[in-house]
């Protein structure tokens, strides 16, 4: 107990408020046993047990404080921490499809295995891309020897790599993931890289990495977490690997337990992902927040103390525990006042003035008993009632927050996949092969499952293909954002509809996000993803 005493300050006060008190009845019924024992021997008989009450109430009063400020600490952080983590892990669940999208970019297959794409032009591709998703640094793509082909980042002087993810890469049949020193990013000390290996006809041709920026990542999600009061991070078996608080040092290790205490007065709470879709990111990483108990709410003043001493105090408490504790209270207080009570009888019988002050004493004890035990639990009420809104400002705001970097993805993905060669070839066609635009829109509908349906249209609305529901083909789009669409120039627009019921979403409300497929400059058609919303 006196670890946790020590890391909720109020607690310990309500317990040295207690035991002066219980001091200061002991101490006044000894007096009374020296001055009046020959006249009130049965009073002091009781005022002794209801020391021995008075000090079983106390610990059970303390236990239940720590019991309650544990549960709503723990709490508080052991939802922050799985927030942390599972958000980030939720972000990089779209990593691993970008890298799996990219890699079969059949520009970049051309220029690993013909001249007919210039270094330049392809550096420009990939800097196309990344103008969309600015969440990476750096993309590289080197042969299956380690020599770098091609990369955007120009602080980047990258020419070769000796790093062994590059044959791990070599021979998986997906992604690898990866955060540590890597000389393919020798300006950082560690990157989160995304790596996947370049086919042709199943034959390996070289290999692609994505420079996350990883930093930034974990800056925006861990300022929105973070309180004067609490420090957010995100952590790994080496250590600390960011957090809401740049002064934070000491960190505890990944436990199973549910908190650690720490120095001072402060709580830690360590979790891993709970995952995304069965991703669940490297390992080692957990997500941990540290907190502290010194949170107390201002106690009651005198005035309204004052008040407590006609309030039956079982109409504020917290829980079955603590309303028994109150019950007590409230026993023993009318027990102190049927003493006083008969006391002063038997003073004024047999005319004993002595016990006046006597009496005097045990009145106040028990008001200040009264007083003590509903401060504390009105404090504690307080407290609770504060952290519950704390709770909900957080939601409220990490509830949006999710939302607008999910859509921001959303606006992303569709004009990342507008740049699919395959798409702007077929839209110009006689006759476009749906068959090959269809299974290019299924593989990227298979790496990005946020979507229920991905379809191309062409200039006129008419669906091509789509990747899953089928009967669309040969329908057509109307949408009011069409015109736009197809007089649009630039490729960094993205068109998204009102959030609003669809055909294409079975007649429920969704966005759908449209981006222009061009060749050449010149408007082909375009692409239309199907959010899931629900």
């Amino acid at each position: 107990m006196k670890p946790l005493l020590s890391t909720f300050p109020f607690v310990a006060r309500t317990m040295t408020q207690l035991e002066n008190q219980n001091k200061l009845l002991n101490k006044v019924t000894l007096t009374g046993k020296i001055v009046a024992l020959h006249v009130a021997a049965t009073l002091f008989e009781f005022t002794d047990k209801t020391s021995q009450t008075f000090n079983e109430l106390q610990n059970e009063l303390v236990e239940a404080l720590l019991e309650e400020n544990i549960k709503k600490v723990n709490s508080e952080l052991r939802s922050k921490a799985q927030i942390a983590i599972d958000i980030l892990i939720r972000n990089l669940f779209e990593r691993t499809a970008d890298v799996g999208f990219l890699a079969t970019d059949s520009e970049i297959v051309e220029f690993l295995t013909s001249d007919t794409i210039s270094y330049e032009a392809i550096q420009k591709r990939l800097n196309e891309y990344v103008a969309k998703y600015s969440v990476y640094n750096e993309i590289v793509v080197f042969d299956t020897q380690g020599n770098a082909k091609v990369n955007i980042n120009t602080e980047n002087q990258v020419v070769f790599s000796k790093d062994p993810i590059l044959q791990e890469a070599l021979q998986s049949d997906t992604y690898v993931e990866r955060y540590a020193f890597t000389d393919i990013f020798k300006n950082q000390q560690k990157t989160l890289v995304y790596v996947q290996k370049i086919e042709l006809n199943k034959v390996n041709i070289g290999v692609l990495v994505l420079c996350f920026k990883f930093e930034d990542e974990l800056e925006r999600i861990l300022k929105n977490l973070g309180t004067e009061h609490e420090s957010v991070a995100i952590a790994d078996n080496d250590g600390l690997i960011a957090s809401s608080d740049p002064k934070l040092k000491y960190i505890p290790s990944y436990t199973n337990t549910p908190y650690q205490l720490l120095g001072g007065r402060n709580i830690g709470v360590t979790l891993k992902t709970t995952g995304y879709q069965g991703y669940t990111g490297i390992d080692s990483w957990y997500g941990l927040c540290i907190g502290s108990a010194d949170k107390d709410v201002k106690s009651a003043d005198e005035d309204e103390q004052e008040e407590y001493q006609d309030t039956n105090i079982s109409q504020i408490s917290l829980n079955e525990k603590l309303n028994n504790i109150i019950e007590k209270a409230d026993n023993l207080v009318e027990d102190l006042n049927d003493v006083i009570i008969n006391g002063e009888l038997i003073a004024s019988k047999r005319k004993v003035y002595v016990l006046h002050p006597i009496l005097d004493n045990l009145r106040n004890i028990s008001f200040a008993l009264l007083r003590i035990i509903k401060s504390s639990i009105l404090n504690l009420e307080n407290l609770v009632h504060l952290s519950l809104i704390n709770d909900v400002t957080t939601a409220a705001h990490l509830a949006i927050d999710i939302m607008d970097r999910n859509l921001y993805e959303r606006a992303n993905d569709c004009r990342w996949w507008a740049l699919t060669p395959l798409f702007q070839e077929e839209l110009l066609a006689d006759e476009p092969d749906t068959n090959a635009m269809n299974a290019t829109l299924e593989y990227i509908n298979n790496l990005y499952t946020v979507y229920t349906n991905l379809f191309i249209y062409d200039t006129k609305g008419k669906i091509f293909a789509a990747s899953h529901e089928k009967e669309i083909i040969g329908s057509r789009y109307d949408d009011p954002l069409l015109q736009k669409l197809l007089s649009n120039k630039n490729t960094q627009n993205y068109y998204v509809s009102n959030f609003e019921t669809s055909n294409f979403y079975a007649s429920r409300p969704t966005y759908i996000y449209n981006a222009s497929i061009s060749n050449k400059s010149k408007t082909v058609g375009g692409i239309g993803v199907v959010f899931d919303s629900e």
